[in-house]
């Protein structure tokens, strides 16, 4: 964030997102999620943000 100059980063939305989606597939199933989510997902999605 600071190196956008506090303007939020689109990217880090989308992986808070996808993290609350792995929370519903663990604690909520029957709830769904609009898209498959693992810890695999979110590595690398984390990669892809550290580049």
């Amino acid at each position: 964030m600071a190196e956008l100059k506090g303007a939020p980063d689109a990217r880090l939305d989308e992986y808070r997102w996808l993290l609350e989606e792995l929370r519903i597939s663990f604690f909520a199933q029957e709830l769904k999620t609009p898209q498959p989510v693992s810890t695999k997902r979110l590595d690398k999605v984390w990669a892809q943000m550290s580049m």
